[in-house]
C-alpha cells in the first residue's frame, strides 16, 4: 500500500526549488543588472539586413559593446513629410570597462579629432553566414565623408561609412551602367569606320606618287632649316647683343616709373571707383524713384504735359497760317486801293499846309480872324 503525499511537504519543496532558481538569476544577471554602460549611436545610408539588436559593436577587433536598437532617424530627429533623410539609425550599448583604460579616455575625449582623422562606424560580415557586427575603426576621410544631419545627436556620435557589400554593389552597378553605355555607342559601327578609313589611306598611298610626295616633304624640310638658320643667324648678330642692354633699360625705366606713379594710378582707381559707385547709386536711386508711384505719376504728368505742348503747337501753327492769310489779304487790299490812298494822303498834306498858314495868321491877327478881316494898312502920314 503506497504511502500518502504529504501537501505541506510538496509545497514547501516548490517554493524552495522557485527560491533557488530566482537567486542563481539574480547571481548571474546581477552584473548586467548593474553594469553601466555609454550610449553610442550612428546612421547608415544603406541596408543593415543581417545586422540585429544584440549584435556586436568592436573597436579594431575588440568588442566594447552591443547594439542596442535598430530603426529610422525619422521616429527619432526628422519628420518624415519634411525631410527627404531616411538614413537607418542604430543605437548601442558601449561597455564602461573599456572607457577606463587609456585608449578609451582619449577615444571619448578626442572624439572630434579623431573623426576628423577618419574615425568611422560600418557594418561588417562575420564570414559567409550573413551575420553583421558593427565595426568602429579608421578609414580614409576624404573617401568617406560623414553623413549630411540636420540635426544634434542626442548621445555619442560616430558617423558611418559604407559597408564593403554596399561598396561592391555600387561597383558592379557601375560596371553595369558602363557596359549599357558601351552596347548603346554601337562599337561594332565605330569599329567600322576606323576600318573604312584605314582602307581608303591605304588605297591613298597605293595609288599616290610617294616619290613626289617625298620631293615635296623633303622641299618643305630644307626650307625650314633655311629659316631656323636665317633666324640663328639674325640672333648672333652683333646688333642684337646690343639691342639688348637697351631693352633691359627700357623696361628698368619704365619700371621705375610705374612705380613712382603707383600711387596716383591707385588714388585716381580709388576715385574711378567712388565715382562708378556715385553713380550706380544715382541711377538705383533714379530706378527706385522712377519705379515708385511719384516716379509713375511724374512720368504720366510729363506725358501729358509734352501732349500739350504737342496740341499747343499745332495750334500755333494754325494762327500763323490764318495771320499769313490776313497778311496776304492786307495786302491786296493796298496794292487795289494805292490810288485812292495817295490822293487822300495829298489831301491831308494840303490840309495841314492850310492849318499850318492859318495858325500863322492867327498868331499875327488874332481879331482878324475872329471878327473879319485884318485891317488896311494907312498911309505914311496918318
Amino acid at each position: 500500500m503506497s504511502r500518502k503525499s504529504n501537501p505541506f511537504r510538496l509545497g514547501l519543496f516548490i517554493i524552495i526549488g522557485m527560491l533557488l532558481f530566482v537567486s542563481v538569476l539574480a547571481i548571474l544577471g546581477a552584473g548586467k543588472i548593474f553594469e553601466r554602460s555609454v550610449k553610442m549611436e550612428t546612421y547608415l545610408n544603406e541596408s543593415v539586413n543581417g545586422l540585429e539588436v544584440g549584435s556586436p559593436i568592436k573597436f579594431r577587433g575588440v568588442k566594447i559593446g552591443t547594439v542596442s536598437h535598430i530603426g529610422f532617424v525619422t521616429d527619432h530627429y526628422v519628420d518624415l513629410g519634411h525631410s527627404a533623410l531616411r538614413y537607418v539609425y542604430l543605437l548601442g550599448d558601449l561597455n564602461h570597462k573599456m572607457f577606463k583604460t587609456k585608449e578609451g579616455r582619449d577615444l571619448v575625449a578626442a572624439l572630434k579629432r579623431e573623426v576628423d582623422r577618419g574615425l568611422r562606424a560600418r557594418p561588417v560580415s562575420l564570414g559567409l553566414t550573413g551575420q553583421l557586427f558593427l565595426e568602429i575603426d579608421y578609414v580614409d576621410p576624404a573617401k568617406n565623408p560623414p553623413l549630411e544631419i540636420t540635426w544634434k545627436p542626442k548621445h555619442l556620435y560616430v558617423p558611418s561609412a559604407p559597408s564593403m557589400m554596399s561598396r561592391v554593389e555600387s561597383a558592379v552597378a557601375s560596371i553595369s551602367d558602363t557596359l549599357e553605355d558601351i552596347n548603346k555607342a554601337n562599337i561594332a559601327d565605330a569599329i567600322e569606320d576606323v576600318r573604312e578609313v584605314a582602307q581608303n589611306l591605304s588605297t591613298f598611298l597605293k595609288n599616290a606618287d610617294t616619290g613626289e610626295i617625298s620631293k615635296h616633304l623633303t622641299g618643305t624640310l630644307d626650307e625650314a632649316e633655311k629659316f631656323i638658320t636665317r633666324i640663328n643667324q639674325l640672333l648672333a648678330a652683333p646688333e642684337v647683343d646690343n639691342l639688348m642692354p637697351d631693352v633691359a633699360v627700357a623696361a628698368r625705366n619704365m619700371r621705375m616709373v610705374m612705380e613712382s606713379s603707383s600711387g596716383d594710378i591707385v588714388a585716381a582707381m580709388k576715385d574711378i571707383r567712388k565715382a562708378s559707385a556715385s553713380a550706380k547709386n544715382v541711377t538705383g536711386g533714379m530706378e527706385e524713384y522712377l519705379s515708385g508711384p511719384k516716379g509713375k505719376q511724374t512720368l504720366a504728368d510729363l506725358s501729358k504735359t509734352l501732349n500739350n505742348i504737342s496740341e499747343a503747337s499745332d495750334r500755333i501753327k494754325g494762327a500763323a497760317a490764318r495771320f499769313e492769310s490776313t497778311l496776304s489779304r492786307v495786302n491786296m487790299t493796298v496794292a487795289g486801293q494805292q490810288g485812292n490812298i495817295e490822293a487822300i494822303l495829298d489831301n491831308v498834306r494840303r490840309l495841314m499846309e492850310n492849318l499850318r498858314e492859318l495858325s500863322s495868321e492867327a498868331k499875327q491877327y488874332p481879331a482878324g480872324v475872329l471878327f473879319g478881316d485884318p485891317p488896311k494898312k494907312g498911309s505914311s502920314g496918318e
